[in-house]
C-alpha cells in the first residue's frame, strides 16, 4: 500500500464518526435525500439477490445513462443477471428510477470511508465492479482489490487538470487505475493519459454515450405542444447552469427585436434550481412546468424544471443553446451528440473540454459553433429561428458519433467474460 493511500485510508477512518453530521449539513443545503442518508452511510436498504449481480458505478446522470445501457445490453446475453447501481446524486438517483429497468436496484453511493464501503461491499457482494468515466474512490478500490473481485473502468474521460493530479502520485495511480482490467478509453486524450499512468496497452474503444438511442419523447404531449406553439419560432436552453440563464435571456431580448412571437423553453440541468432562475425570467409572462399543467399562449418563457424531458424541448427547438461550456464554471461542457441525433444544431460557449472532440468534429461538420455572450448568442441563433438556415452538416465527418457499436459491445463483452457467461451470438 502506497504512502498516500495510507494517509488518505487514515483522515477517512477519522471522518465515518462524523457522517451522520456532514450529511445533515447537505440535507439542509439540499444536496442530499434525508430519506437515503444511511445508504450513504454504506447501510443497503434492500436485500441481495440471489445469483450473480454487478455494481455499476457512476457520479450522476451521465455516467448512469451510459451504465443502463449496459446493463440493458448484458441482459440480452444474461436474463438472470442482477445488478445494482450507486449514483452520487439525487436527480440521477430519480432518473435510473423512472426507467424502471427489472432487476436492477438503486442505491446512492456510500461515502469513501474504509468502514462505508466495508459495509457496502459486505452486503452487496457483486461478482464484478463497473465504473463509468472517472469517479474514482480509493478506498472502495482497495477494498475491491483485497476482495479479489474484478473491476472495469468503461467510458473512461478523464480532463487535462484531472491527469495532471494523477500525475502528481504516480505510483498511487498505477495501483488505483491500473487494477482496473479492461480500462475502455473514450477519447484519445484520455487513452494517452492513461497508457502513461498504467503502463498498459490500451486501445481506443470510443464513446458508450453514442450507443444511446435518440432522446425519447412522448408523442402525445409533442403533438399537444406543437398545437399550442403553431408557428412561433422556439429557442431552447438546455442543461444549464448559474450564470448562464442570465445571457439566454439578454440573448433573448435581443430575437424578441426581429421576433416578437419567438419562444424561450430553459431546461437547467438541476431542476432543484427553478427558484434561482425564476427571478431571471421574471420580467416576461412565464410557463412552470413543474407546477403548471399546461402553457398560455401569452408565455414567452418556460421554465421546463422536469427529468426525462429533453428529448420533448429539442424536438420541439429550432436551435438548441446547450449549457455547460461557460468558461470558468469548471464544468466543462455537455454531450452534444444527443441534439445531433436528432437533427439540431447546437450553440455553446467554448469550455467544453469533456467533449472536445465532439465539438471540433461538430463545428467542422456544420453541426455546432461556440458564443461567448448574449450578443454573439442571439446572432447565431436568429438565422435558425427566421428559418433562414436548415440542418444539413457534413455527415461523413460525423458518422462515428451516429453509432455506438463498437463501444457498447467492448464494454458488454469484457464484462461477461469477467462473470464467465457466453456472450449471445
Amino acid at each position: 500500500m502506497t504512502l498516500g493511500l495510507v494517509t488518505y485510508r487514515t483522515l477517512t477512518a477519522g471522518l465515518d464518526p462524523f457522517l451522520p453530521l456532514i450529511l445533515s449539513s447537505r440535507v439542509k443545503k439540499g444536496k442530499e435525500n434525508p430519506d437515503r442518508l444511511q445508504e450513504r452511510r454504506g447501510y443497503a436498504s434492500r436485500k441481495r439477490p440471489a445469483g450473480k449481480l454487478v455494481w455499476m458505478h457512476g457520479a450522476s446522470i451521465g455516467e448512469s445513462q451510459v451504465l443502463t445501457l449496459l446493463y440493458e445490453a448484458l441482459k440480452e446475453s444474461a436474463p438472470d443477471l442482477q445488478a445494482v447501481i450507486t449514483t452520487q446524486t439525487q436527480t440521477s438517483a430519480e432518473l435510473i428510477a423512472r426507467k424502471n429497468l427489472p432487476d436492477l436496484v438503486h442505491q446512492m453511493a456510500p461515502i469513501d470511508t474504509p468502514f462505508a464501503t466495508e459495509r457496502f461491499l459486505k452486503h452487496w457482494q457483486p461478482d464484478l465492479a463497473i465504473v463509468a468515466e472517472g469517479d474514482i474512490w480509493p478506498n472502495m478500490l482497495s477494498k475491491l482489490d483485497k476482495k479479489r473481485i474484478p473491476r472495469m473502468l468503461v467510458n473512461a474521460r478523464m480532463t487535462e487538470k484531472s491527469l495532471q493530479g494523477w500525475e502528481r502520485y504516480p505510483k498511487l495511480a498505477k495501483k488505483l487505475l491500473g487494477g482496473f482490467e479492461p480500462i475502455l478509453p473514450a477519447n484519445q486524450r484520455t487513452m494517452d493519459g492513461l497508457r502513461l499512468l498504467t503502463g498498459k496497452r490500451l486501445k481506443l474503444a470510443g464513446n458508450l454515450k453514442y450507443a444511446a438511442p435518440e432522446l425519447a419523447a412522448d408523442e402525445a404531449e409533442l403533438d399537444r405542444l406543437r398545437v399550442l406553439i403553431g408557428n412561433r419560432p422556439v429557442f431552447a436552453a438546455l442543461s444549464t447552469h448559474p450564470g448562464e440563464e442570465e445571457m439566454v435571456v439578454d440573448a433573448f431580448e435581443e430575437i424578441l427585436k426581429e421576433l416578437p412571437n419567438a419562444l424561450l423553453i430553459i431546461a437547467p440541468r438541476h431542476p432543484e434550481r427553478a427558484g434561482d432562475i425564476m427571478p431571471v425570467i421574471g420580467g416576461y409572462p412565464f410557463y412552470h412546468r413543474f407546477q403548471e399543467s399546461a402553457p398560455s399562449e401569452g408565455d414567452q418563457i418556460w421554465l421546463c424544471d422536469t427529468l426525462g424531458e429533453l428529448g420533448l424541448w429539442m424536438r420541439l427547438a429550432n436551435v438548441v443553446f446547450l449549457g455547460g461550456g461557460k468558461p470558468g464554471s469548471g464544468i466543462l461542457g455537455h454531450n452534444p451528440i444527443e441534439a445531433l441525433k436528432l437533427d439540431r444544431y447546437v450553440l455553446s460557449e467554448p469550455e467544453t473540454d469533456n467533449f472536445k472532440a465532439e465539438f471540433a468534429d461538430m463545428t467542422a461538420a456544420g453541426a455546432a459553433e461556440f458564443v461567448s455572450d448574449a450578443q454573439s448568442l442571439a446572432a447565431a441563433a436568429l438565422p435558425w429561428l427566421k428559418g433562414e438556415r436548415t440542418f444539413e452538416p457534413d455527415t461523413g465527418k460525423l458518422a462515428s458519433y451516429l453509432s455506438g457499436d463498437k463501444p457498447l459491445r467492448l464494454a458488454k463483452e469484457a464484462a461477461l467474460k469477467h462473470l464467465k457467461i457466453a456472450a449471445a451470438s
